[in-house]
């Protein structure tokens, strides 16, 4: 999924010292510049120093509060954290398996951190039962683990059978906090696609991060966890949500807020207003969202001169149905009055579908319709200032045939669009055919291996696989969709014949 800003919601506690629960939630998403949605599992009577009591909220007002919700808005991810009886459990997987919300992440809350029980026994044996198969994370910590599964956790065995009876369980993946375990804080990851592998260490992604000397710890897994339902809301993968939260995590427990008598809470608005690093900016998790789009996607253009017959705004709403998510809006013949407003148009009914729009040639209509990106050919603006106009967030793509210009372009560009493989019909200027080879020519030039390659010219149903072997990431097509009788048909082939062949073996 990729939105310009992603809607997350919390189902959570609510802490009136404002250090965890849904205070520190909707205090990670406004820092991440995410819309913030909550649902309250209870109220609880507590201050820096502890929790004194907790009153839970009866579980058919919490099951109306997500289905009122969720009804009504397309949420990006959802956070769970306390809950506090077996029916709000029961309440909360009930609406789950109705909506079917994407990124779910679980932080199973079962105390305090200073040892307040929120969960007893029944609770836990129907989260495990009936809450667990719905989520796509739970991150337990090392306490949390051992009571969830019985068992003693210390060495990397006992994380592994723990890790693997939660997988057995229903979780698509665990992450096991090492916060509690001497040493530098370790995080392991593990996940029902790795189950297979013999190897314990091959079944783990660990993430290391420094150990802050600090006492001013509450709500530290509520800001991760919900980091990390954030950073998935933006589109980026598991592994990478992760990492980027654990590093938000670390700079907000350099800077935290202390505001009573006794542990104060690490604050993320701080961390993220002193971030000095690009790579961590928001922005920066914004465009790395649309690049990771672009990898195992069907780049439709349009041209409405194949089509006289259908609208563009038809055309388009085929390839979105057919499984399109990058569409470039290519209309020679338009004016900018009408160039921009057709635009804002695809920009919308391309976000209805979680999907991007891309400009060609045009950076200030780019710019005017708030399009997720431009692409950009050797006669039209650099990319450097595109860049400037269009600001960190957006796509800038580029037109490569050659190695040479593939290398002096890629520290520019967002991708680089590779052709013409076979030749084109669509443009003139295209040249000639280049084959599938050049694109692995390419590829092994690159100082920088992760920039997404796009092949284009003359593909069709029949000869992208031979791009996408050859090393492309995506493939961009014209009259073998908007040419084609049934266009949605044509772009489901399309699709599947890139995904099937982009497959390991």
């Amino acid at each position: 999924m990729i939105v310009p800003t992603p809607t997350i919601m919390t189902i959570a506690g609510s802490d009136p010292s404002g250090g965890a629960g849904i205070q520190a939630d909707l205090r990670v998403f406004g820092a991440l510049r995410a819309s913030g949605l909550s649902a309250i599992t209870g109220t609880t009577v507590q201050n820096s120093l502890g929790v004194r009591s907790v009153y839970p909220i009866p579980a058919d007002n919490l099951y109306r509060q997500i289905e009122a919700v969720l009804e009504d808005i397309d949420v990006a991810a959802v956070k769970i954290g306390m809950l506090c009886s077996v029916d709000q459990v029961r309440s909360v997987a009930d609406a789950l398996r109705r909506f079917r919300p994407a990124n779910v992440v679980l932080d199973p809350v079962l105390a305090s951190t200073g040892g307040y029980p929120l969960l007893d026994a029944a609770g836990l044996a129907v989260l495990l039962t009936d809450l667990l198969p719905l989520c796509d994370l739970v991150t337990p910590n090392i306490p949390e683990l051992q009571t969830i599964t019985g068992m003693p956790i210390g060495d990397e065995r006992e994380r592994t059978l723990a890790a693997k009876m939660l997988l057995d369980r229903g979780a698509k993946a665990v992450l096991i906090k090492g916060g509690h375990l001497p040493g530098a804080p370790i995080d392991v990851l593990t996940s029902q696609s790795v189950t297979e592998l013999k190897s314990a260490e091959d079944c783990w992604t660990k993430f290391v991060s420094e150990r802050v000397a600090t006492e001013h710890t509450h709500g530290t897994g509520c800001l991760l966890s919900s980091a990390i339902a954030c950073y998935l809301g933006y589109g980026l993968t598991l592994e990478m949500s992760i990492q980027k939260a654990k590093t938000l995590l670390t700079r907000a427990l350099r800077t935290p807020t202390i505001v009573g008598c006794g542990r104060g809470y690490p604050d993320v608005m701080k961390a993220v207003r002193l971030a000095v690093k690009d790579e961590d900016s928001v922005s920066s998790v914004k465009h790395e969202a649309r690049r990771n789009l672009l990898r195992g996607s069907l780049y439709v253009i349009t041209d409405s001169g194949l089509r006289p017959d259908r609208k563009i705004e038809d055309i388009v709403q085929e390839a979105l149905a057919g499984g399109a998510r990058v569409v470039q809006l290519r209309e020679k013949a338009l004016g900018s009055t009408q160039l921009i407003a057709l635009a804002k148009r695809l920009v919308e009914l391309c976000r209805r579908h979680n999907a991007m729009l891309i400009v060609n040639d045009r950076v200030d209509v780019a710019a005017a319709a708030d399009a997720d990106g431009v692409h950009l050919g050797p006669d039209d603006m650099s990319p450097i200032d595109a860049r400037r106009v269009l600001g960190p967030d957006c796509l800038i793509g580029v037109s490569t045939g050659t190695v040479a210009e593939a290398i002096a372009c890629a520290p520019f560009a967002s991708y680089l669009g590779v052709g013409a493989i076979f030749g084109s019909k669509t443009k003139s200027d295209a040249g000639a055919a280049i084959g599938p080879d050049r694109i692995t020519e390419i590829r092994d030039a690159l100082t920088d291996k992760t920039i997404p390659l796009v092949a284009i010219g003359g593909i069709t149903a029949d000869n992208i696989s031979m791009v996408v072997r050859a090393g492309a990431d995506s493939a961009a097509v014209v009259s073998a969709v908007i040419g084609a009788p049934n266009m949605r048909a044509a772009t489901e082939n399309l699709l599947a014949n890139l995904r099937k062949t982009a497959q390991p073996s």
